[in-house]
């Protein structure tokens, strides 16, 4: 019966990883008609509580990668390594900014050319060539705006930028050293940026700020707020801004009664503590009045919160986070294997893998391809 397990957990994967791809009935096909009942129409009873309605799943950090905030999705010729959002800064005049990181390698004029066309600009040859000799130019930097409002910044990749994996060009077209790393961003509307607000909601721990709630009111209405991940690192960063009557009666308090080390930066006092297992860093401008805290998580792959989380099944996942196993080696061995592409670059192209070595004698492996709905099949004889 135990030796079941796998196989349910397996049916129960596919059947997650295929949801996407079902199709909606045809909207062509007509409804089915209910018959005419001859019984009297019945008043309904208004007295009964309406029904509740179902409680929103809340966001991780990894979701900011999803279809459902990421409109550019992740499948790029370049690497993705990072995306952010941030609202309420006056420094944009209230625009609220959704940033697409990733690194280009190799050919150069590949890379520009790719992001124009991307972008709507509609060049031919010349008008792409011209774009790369602008960005040689300017010692590895250009800029446009694309026909949809993006805007794609292109600058030369730096070793010592430790935001992504360093990578180099392939010396073509005059291009030398690094490679590029490139920005995609557009500007959310004020109507969808709710979505964003409850993804740093979601994201931000205001129980990790107890040590320093005696001293300021840390509930916050997320006006200013922002989020960062970067699979790279395997980091999320969440940042809310107080704008407080007294910011240095505060940091003064802070200093006399919490444990933590304080430092300058850009003319700014910054400290940082560790509470619940949460890393905070607080920022202090006393000449407008504001604190910033910003909150780190680096277990960006760790258990989902739900019931039905991997981890909750038995599943253990490798450093990286990138792929989850369950395991069963009695009577016979067998195993699953999921990875999903948010959760990083994986060396295989599969989603899931089944593996049992003992089925009626024989040993039976399968693979299964998300984006193909696709199954293959590996059947051998022991021995």
């Amino acid at each position: 019966m135990k030796r079941t397990i796998s196989a349910l957990i397996a049916a129960l994967l596919i059947c997650t990883l295929a949801a996407c791809s079902n199709q909606p009935i045809d909207p062509s096909e007509p409804p089915v008609s209910t018959p005419a009942s001859s019984n009297p129409a019945v008043t309904p009873d208004n007295s009964m509580a309406p029904e509740a309605t179902p409680e929103r799943e809340p966001y991780s950090a990894m979701d900011i990668f999803d279809v459902e905030l990421n409109p550019y999705g992740m499948d790029w010729p370049c690497t993705v390594f990072a995306a952010s959002f941030s609202k309420g800064s006056n420094k944009l005049d209230g625009k609220c900014p959704f940033t697409l990181s990733m690194t280009g390698e190799g050919n150069m004029y590949a890379c520009v050319a790719y992001q124009a066309d991307v972008a709507g600009l509609g060049l031919d040859e010349d008008g792409k060539f011209a774009l790369l000799n602008e960005y040689l130019e300017n010692n590895g930097f250009c800029e446009f705006v694309g026909a949809d409002g993006r805007t794609v910044t292109i600058w030369q990749a730096d070793p010592n930028d430790d935001r992504y994996e360093y990578v180099e060009t392939d010396g073509s077209h005059g291009a030398s050293g690094g490679g590029c790393v490139i920005d995609i961003t557009f500007y959310v509307d004020e109507a969808d940026a709710v979505k964003y607000t409850q993804l740093i909601q979601d994201n931000y721990d205001l129980n990790a700020l107890s040590p320093i709630a005696d001293y300021f009111d840390t509930a916050t209405d997320f006006s200013e707020c922002g989020i960062s991940v970067n699979l790279h690192k395997d980091e999320a960063k969440t940042f809310v801004v107080y704008y407080v009557p007294d910011a240095e009666t505060i940091r003064r308090n802070i200093a006399e009664n919490v444990e933590s080390d304080w430092w300058e930066w850009n003319g700014m006092t910054q400290t940082a503590f560790m509470y619940d297992g949460v890393d905070s860093k607080l920022t202090f401008d006393t000449e407008v009045g504001a604190i910033t805290v910003e909150q780190m998580n680096t277990q960006l792959n760790a258990a989902l919160g739900s019931e039905l989380s991997l981890t909750k099944l038995g599943f253990s996942f490798d450093d990286a986070g990138i792929c989850g196993v369950y395991e069963e080696r009695e009577p016979f061995y067998s195993s699953v294997a999921v990875t999903r592409p948010e959760w990083g670059d994986f060396a295989n192209d599969w989603n899931m893998e089944f593996n049992d070595s003992n089925v009626n004698g024989y040993s039976v492996v399968m693979w299964y391809y998300a984006d193909e709905d696709r199954y293959e099949v590996q059947i051998d004889r022991d021995g």
